[in-house]
Protein backbone atom coordinates (compact mmCIF):
# COMPACT_ATOMS: atom_id res chain seq x y z
CA UNK A 1 0.00 0.00 0.00
CA UNK A 2 0.92 3.59 -0.95
CA UNK A 3 0.28 6.60 1.07
CA UNK A 4 0.56 10.04 -0.52
CA UNK A 5 0.50 13.13 2.13
CA UNK A 6 -0.37 16.27 0.35
CA UNK A 7 0.45 18.79 1.68
CA UNK A 8 0.02 22.34 0.68
CA UNK A 9 1.91 25.21 2.06
CA UNK A 10 4.62 22.40 4.21
CA UNK A 11 7.07 24.88 3.16
CA UNK A 12 7.06 28.36 4.50
CA UNK A 13 7.37 31.54 2.87
CA UNK A 14 10.52 32.83 3.24
CA UNK A 15 9.83 36.08 5.01
CA UNK A 16 8.12 33.47 8.49
CA UNK A 17 10.69 30.74 7.64
CA UNK A 18 13.33 31.64 10.34
CA UNK A 19 10.55 32.13 12.87
CA UNK A 20 8.35 29.60 11.58
CA UNK A 21 10.68 26.54 12.08
CA UNK A 22 13.41 28.20 14.49
CA UNK A 23 13.04 25.90 17.72
CA UNK A 24 10.53 23.56 16.02
CA UNK A 25 10.87 19.37 17.56
CA UNK A 26 8.60 17.13 14.63
CA UNK A 27 10.94 14.26 15.00
CA UNK A 28 8.97 11.84 12.97
CA UNK A 29 8.79 13.91 10.06
CA UNK A 30 12.82 14.83 10.58
CA UNK A 31 13.47 10.73 10.15
CA UNK A 32 10.79 10.47 7.65
CA UNK A 33 12.31 13.26 5.10
CA UNK A 34 16.16 12.70 6.32
CA UNK A 35 15.74 8.85 4.86
CA UNK A 36 13.71 9.91 2.28
CA UNK A 37 14.25 10.28 -1.70
CA UNK A 38 13.85 13.50 -2.61
CA UNK A 39 12.52 14.93 -6.13
CA UNK A 40 11.92 18.19 -7.72
CA UNK A 41 9.96 19.00 -10.45
CA UNK A 42 8.72 22.08 -12.01
CA UNK A 43 5.34 23.93 -10.63
CA UNK A 44 2.17 23.03 -11.91
CA UNK A 45 -0.03 25.44 -10.61
CA UNK A 46 -0.28 25.09 -7.05
CA UNK A 47 -2.36 22.36 -5.39
CA UNK A 48 -4.86 22.53 -8.05
CA UNK A 49 -2.57 21.90 -10.72
CA UNK A 50 -0.75 19.20 -8.82
CA UNK A 51 -4.28 17.72 -8.17
CA UNK A 52 -5.20 17.96 -12.20
CA UNK A 53 -1.59 16.46 -13.61
CA UNK A 54 -2.35 13.55 -11.11
CA UNK A 55 -5.91 12.72 -12.16
CA UNK A 56 -4.92 13.54 -15.83
CA UNK A 57 -6.51 16.85 -16.48
CA UNK A 58 -5.08 18.72 -19.06
CA UNK A 59 -4.59 22.84 -18.89
CA UNK A 60 -6.43 24.56 -20.93
CA UNK A 61 -5.82 28.39 -20.51
CA UNK A 62 -6.24 27.68 -16.56
CA UNK A 63 -6.42 24.24 -14.96
CA UNK A 64 -10.25 23.54 -15.66
CA UNK A 65 -11.45 23.53 -12.08
CA UNK A 66 -14.97 25.70 -12.57
CA UNK A 67 -16.75 22.49 -14.55
CA UNK A 68 -14.99 20.09 -12.16
CA UNK A 69 -16.65 21.81 -9.69
CA UNK A 70 -19.64 22.54 -11.40
CA UNK A 71 -20.75 19.11 -11.56
CA UNK A 72 -19.62 17.82 -8.61
CA UNK A 73 -22.35 20.80 -7.44
CA UNK A 74 -25.03 19.26 -9.01
CA UNK A 75 -24.45 21.55 -12.63
CA UNK A 76 -24.57 20.24 -15.96
CA UNK A 77 -21.92 21.86 -17.59
CA UNK A 78 -22.20 20.86 -21.50
CA UNK A 79 -19.90 22.54 -23.77
CA UNK A 80 -19.48 25.89 -22.40
CA UNK A 81 -17.25 27.61 -20.78
CA UNK A 82 -17.03 27.89 -16.99
CA UNK A 83 -15.32 30.63 -14.79
CA UNK A 84 -15.44 30.12 -10.83
CA UNK A 85 -16.99 33.32 -9.35
CA UNK A 86 -16.64 32.96 -6.21
CA UNK A 87 -18.44 36.31 -3.87
CA UNK A 88 -15.16 37.94 -1.84
CA UNK A 89 -15.45 41.01 -0.17
CA UNK A 90 -12.52 43.45 -0.69
CA UNK A 91 -11.08 45.29 1.75
CA UNK A 92 -9.69 48.79 0.69
CA UNK A 93 -6.16 49.52 3.02
CA UNK A 94 -3.96 52.54 2.22
CA UNK A 95 -2.48 51.48 -0.70
CA UNK A 96 -3.87 48.85 -1.71
CA UNK A 97 -7.07 46.13 -2.35
CA UNK A 98 -6.82 43.20 -0.15
CA UNK A 99 -9.38 40.02 -1.14
CA UNK A 100 -11.38 38.34 1.73
CA UNK A 101 -12.36 34.88 0.83
CA UNK A 102 -15.95 33.07 1.54
CA UNK A 103 -14.31 31.41 4.36
CA UNK A 104 -14.54 34.18 6.18
CA UNK A 105 -18.43 34.70 5.83
CA UNK A 106 -21.75 33.29 5.63
CA UNK A 107 -24.38 33.82 3.23
CA UNK A 108 -27.70 31.67 2.56
CA UNK A 109 -28.81 30.56 -0.08
CA UNK A 110 -31.66 33.20 -0.70
CA UNK A 111 -28.58 35.79 -0.31
CA UNK A 112 -26.58 34.48 -3.25
CA UNK A 113 -29.57 33.99 -5.52
CA UNK A 114 -30.25 37.85 -4.93
CA UNK A 115 -26.51 38.73 -5.92
CA UNK A 116 -26.88 36.49 -8.71
CA UNK A 117 -30.27 38.02 -10.25
CA UNK A 118 -29.01 41.50 -10.20
CA UNK A 119 -25.89 40.57 -12.16
CA UNK A 120 -27.86 38.42 -14.58
CA UNK A 121 -30.18 41.65 -15.07
CA UNK A 122 -27.13 43.85 -15.25
CA UNK A 123 -25.38 41.87 -17.63
CA UNK A 124 -27.31 39.45 -19.53
CA UNK A 125 -26.74 41.40 -22.92
CA UNK A 126 -22.67 40.54 -22.60
CA UNK A 127 -23.25 37.05 -22.84
CA UNK A 128 -22.52 36.47 -19.04
CA UNK A 129 -24.85 33.83 -16.83
CA UNK A 130 -24.28 33.92 -12.84
CA UNK A 131 -25.11 30.54 -11.03
CA UNK A 132 -25.07 30.16 -7.58
CA UNK A 133 -25.43 26.89 -6.95
CA UNK A 134 -24.42 27.02 -3.20
CA UNK A 135 -23.67 29.88 -1.27
CA UNK A 136 -19.62 29.89 -1.37
CA UNK A 137 -19.52 28.73 -5.10
CA UNK A 138 -20.87 30.87 -7.64
CA UNK A 139 -20.43 29.91 -11.30
CA UNK A 140 -20.25 32.19 -14.72
CA UNK A 141 -21.10 31.11 -17.87
CA UNK A 142 -20.03 32.43 -21.12
CA UNK A 143 -21.55 32.68 -24.57
CA UNK A 144 -17.48 32.65 -25.63
CA UNK A 145 -14.00 31.53 -24.27
CA UNK A 146 -12.18 34.74 -23.04
CA UNK A 147 -8.54 35.14 -23.80
CA UNK A 148 -7.51 35.22 -19.76
CA UNK A 149 -5.74 33.49 -17.60
CA UNK A 150 -6.72 33.48 -13.61
CA UNK A 151 -4.93 32.54 -10.16
CA UNK A 152 -7.22 30.57 -7.26
CA UNK A 153 -9.23 32.49 -5.04
CA UNK A 154 -6.92 30.57 -2.78
CA UNK A 155 -4.04 32.30 -4.08
CA UNK A 156 -5.30 35.61 -3.53
CA UNK A 157 -6.85 35.63 -0.22
CA UNK A 158 -5.17 37.91 2.06
CA UNK A 159 -2.51 39.96 -0.33
CA UNK A 160 -3.19 42.81 -3.03
CA UNK A 161 -5.21 42.36 -5.96
CA UNK A 162 -3.07 44.00 -8.75
CA UNK A 163 -0.30 41.54 -9.35
CA UNK A 164 -3.38 38.55 -9.83
CA UNK A 165 -5.70 40.00 -12.23
CA UNK A 166 -6.86 38.60 -15.53
CA UNK A 167 -4.07 38.64 -17.86
CA UNK A 168 -4.17 37.61 -21.47
CA UNK A 169 -5.38 39.42 -24.59
CA UNK A 170 -8.81 40.52 -23.05
CA UNK A 171 -7.36 41.09 -19.26
CA UNK A 172 -7.92 44.53 -19.68
CA UNK A 173 -11.40 44.22 -20.09
CA UNK A 174 -11.87 41.81 -17.38
CA UNK A 175 -10.54 44.08 -15.05
CA UNK A 176 -13.41 47.00 -16.21
CA UNK A 177 -15.91 44.11 -15.67
CA UNK A 178 -14.35 43.90 -12.00
CA UNK A 179 -14.55 47.85 -11.74
CA UNK A 180 -18.95 47.32 -13.01
CA UNK A 181 -19.42 44.17 -10.62
CA UNK A 182 -18.10 46.33 -7.51
CA UNK A 183 -20.27 49.16 -8.11
CA UNK A 184 -23.18 47.45 -8.74
CA UNK A 185 -22.93 45.22 -5.72
CA UNK A 186 -22.68 48.37 -4.17
CA UNK A 187 -25.38 49.72 -4.56
CA UNK A 188 -27.28 46.55 -3.91
CA UNK A 189 -29.41 46.65 -0.47
CA UNK A 190 -28.57 43.56 0.34
CA UNK A 191 -24.82 45.14 0.91
CA UNK A 192 -26.49 47.90 3.06
CA UNK A 193 -28.39 45.25 5.22
CA UNK A 194 -25.84 43.34 5.71
CA UNK A 195 -23.55 46.19 6.91
CA UNK A 196 -26.33 47.26 9.26
CA UNK A 197 -26.03 43.52 11.11
CA UNK A 198 -22.56 43.91 11.13
CA UNK A 199 -20.99 41.15 8.45
CA UNK A 200 -18.60 41.96 5.94
CA UNK A 201 -20.50 42.91 2.41
CA UNK A 202 -20.30 40.59 -0.58
CA UNK A 203 -18.52 44.03 -2.79
CA UNK A 204 -16.93 41.55 -6.02
CA UNK A 205 -16.54 38.48 -7.13
CA UNK A 206 -13.32 36.66 -7.72
CA UNK A 207 -13.18 34.51 -11.56
CA UNK A 208 -10.77 31.96 -11.95
CA UNK A 209 -10.55 28.43 -12.90
CA UNK A 210 -11.34 28.69 -16.31
CA UNK A 211 -12.52 26.22 -19.28
CA UNK A 212 -14.60 23.87 -21.06
CA UNK A 213 -15.04 19.82 -19.04
CA UNK A 214 -12.14 18.29 -19.37
CA UNK A 215 -11.38 14.77 -19.87
CA UNK A 216 -10.19 12.93 -16.50
CA UNK A 217 -8.79 9.53 -16.45
CA UNK A 218 -9.83 6.95 -14.08
CA UNK A 219 -7.81 6.30 -10.79
CA UNK A 220 -6.91 3.80 -8.48
CA UNK A 221 -5.86 5.52 -5.61
CA UNK A 222 -8.80 6.53 -2.95
CA UNK A 223 -8.65 10.29 -1.90
CA UNK A 224 -9.32 11.65 1.45
CA UNK A 225 -10.05 15.45 1.39
CA UNK A 226 -12.11 18.28 2.82
CA UNK A 227 -11.18 19.99 -0.16
CA UNK A 228 -13.98 20.73 -2.05
CA UNK A 229 -11.93 20.58 -5.40
CA UNK A 230 -10.08 17.24 -4.80
CA UNK A 231 -13.18 16.01 -4.01
CA UNK A 232 -14.67 16.68 -7.03
CA UNK A 233 -12.08 15.95 -9.25
CA UNK A 234 -12.30 12.15 -7.77
CA UNK A 235 -16.16 12.15 -8.24
CA UNK A 236 -15.20 12.72 -11.88
CA UNK A 237 -12.38 10.34 -12.34
CA UNK A 238 -15.06 7.35 -10.64
CA UNK A 239 -12.36 7.35 -7.41
CA UNK A 240 -13.12 6.52 -3.97
CA UNK A 241 -13.16 9.26 -1.81
CA UNK A 242 -14.42 10.31 1.60
CA UNK A 243 -13.74 13.25 4.29
CA UNK A 244 -10.02 13.63 5.63
CA UNK A 245 -9.84 11.23 8.64
CA UNK A 246 -8.59 13.01 12.06
CA UNK A 247 -5.39 11.11 11.95
CA UNK A 248 -3.46 8.04 10.19
CA UNK A 249 -5.21 5.28 12.37
CA UNK A 250 -8.15 5.62 9.82
CA UNK A 251 -5.41 3.99 7.61
CA UNK A 252 -4.02 1.06 9.67
CA UNK A 253 -6.51 -1.62 8.21
CA UNK A 254 -7.09 -0.37 4.71
CA UNK A 255 -5.70 -1.96 1.89
CA UNK A 256 -5.84 0.55 -0.70
CA UNK A 257 -3.17 2.77 -2.49
CA UNK A 258 -4.61 6.61 -1.03
CA UNK A 259 -3.93 9.71 -1.09
CA UNK A 260 -4.72 11.75 1.46
CA UNK A 261 -4.83 16.34 1.42
CA UNK A 262 -3.80 17.51 4.91
CA UNK A 263 -4.81 21.46 4.74
CA UNK A 264 -3.38 22.15 8.11
CA UNK A 265 -1.34 24.52 7.79
CA UNK A 266 -2.85 26.45 4.20
CA UNK A 267 -4.80 29.18 6.06
CA UNK A 268 -1.93 30.46 8.98
CA UNK A 269 0.57 30.28 5.55
CA UNK A 270 -1.78 32.45 3.82
CA UNK A 271 -2.17 35.14 6.60
CA UNK A 272 1.33 35.08 7.44
CA UNK A 273 0.15 33.34 11.18
CA UNK A 274 3.26 32.06 12.14
CA UNK A 275 2.11 30.53 15.31
CA UNK A 276 -0.80 28.74 13.62
CA UNK A 277 1.30 27.50 10.90
CA UNK A 278 3.59 26.02 13.83
CA UNK A 279 0.88 24.67 15.51
CA UNK A 280 -0.41 23.13 12.50
CA UNK A 281 2.64 21.24 11.88
CA UNK A 282 2.83 19.78 15.45
CA UNK A 283 -0.73 18.70 14.96
CA UNK A 284 0.41 16.85 11.89
CA UNK A 285 3.41 15.50 13.74
CA UNK A 286 1.33 13.96 16.23
CA UNK A 287 -1.89 12.95 14.08
CA UNK A 288 -0.15 12.15 10.91
CA UNK A 289 3.73 11.78 10.68
CA UNK A 290 4.02 9.43 14.03
CA UNK A 291 1.55 7.13 13.07
CA UNK A 292 2.39 6.81 9.47
CA UNK A 293 6.41 6.33 10.28
CA UNK A 294 4.84 3.29 12.74
CA UNK A 295 2.78 2.02 9.92
CA UNK A 296 5.94 2.15 7.73
CA UNK A 297 8.24 0.57 10.35
CA UNK A 298 5.47 -2.24 10.98
CA UNK A 299 4.97 -3.14 7.11
CA UNK A 300 1.63 -2.41 6.91
CA UNK A 301 2.64 0.70 4.34
CA UNK A 302 5.08 -0.27 1.88
CA UNK A 303 5.44 3.09 1.14
CA UNK A 304 4.98 6.87 2.06
CA UNK A 305 5.14 9.79 -0.54
CA UNK A 306 5.06 13.29 1.16
CA UNK A 307 4.34 16.29 -1.78
CA UNK A 308 4.48 19.60 -1.14
CA UNK A 309 3.02 21.78 -4.21
CA UNK A 310 4.17 25.62 -4.29
CA UNK A 311 4.37 28.10 -6.84
CA UNK A 312 7.68 27.62 -7.96
CA UNK A 313 8.03 23.85 -7.95
CA UNK A 314 6.66 20.63 -6.57
CA UNK A 315 8.68 19.07 -4.03
CA UNK A 316 8.50 15.00 -3.24
CA UNK A 317 9.79 12.69 -0.66
CA UNK A 318 9.43 9.03 -1.25
CA UNK A 319 10.74 6.66 1.65
CA UNK A 320 10.06 2.61 1.98
CA UNK A 321 10.48 0.63 5.18
CA UNK A 322 13.86 -0.29 4.31
CA UNK A 323 15.06 3.13 3.56
CA UNK A 324 14.35 3.89 7.68
CA UNK A 325 17.22 2.05 8.25
CA UNK A 326 19.89 4.59 7.03
CA UNK A 327 20.28 5.71 10.16
CA UNK A 328 23.24 7.89 8.60
CA UNK A 329 21.34 10.39 6.82
CA UNK A 330 20.05 12.98 9.15
CA UNK A 331 19.11 16.59 9.16
CA UNK A 332 17.49 19.85 10.45
CA UNK A 333 13.98 20.25 9.63
CA UNK A 334 15.05 23.59 8.22
CA UNK A 335 17.64 22.27 6.26
CA UNK A 336 15.21 19.06 5.10
CA UNK A 337 12.40 22.08 4.36
CA UNK A 338 13.46 23.45 1.36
Amino acid sequence: MIITLLIPDLIPAPEMRDAALGGLALPALQTLLARADKTATPAEGGLDGWLCRAFGVDKQQDWPIAPITLLADGGEPGNAYWLRADPVHLRATRDKLMLVDSGAFQLTQIEAETYAQAFNAHFSADGFTLYTLRPDRWYLKLDQHPAINTHPVTAVTGKHLDPYLPQGADGLKWHRLYNEIQMLFFSLPLNDAREARGELTVNSIWLWGGGTPPRIAPANSKVLANDPTARAIALAAACPNDAMPVNAAALADTTDDTLVLAEHLRGAAQYGDIIGWREGMQQLEADWFAPLLALLKSGKVDELRIIAPTTEENLEWRVTRGMLLKFWQRGSIAGLLR
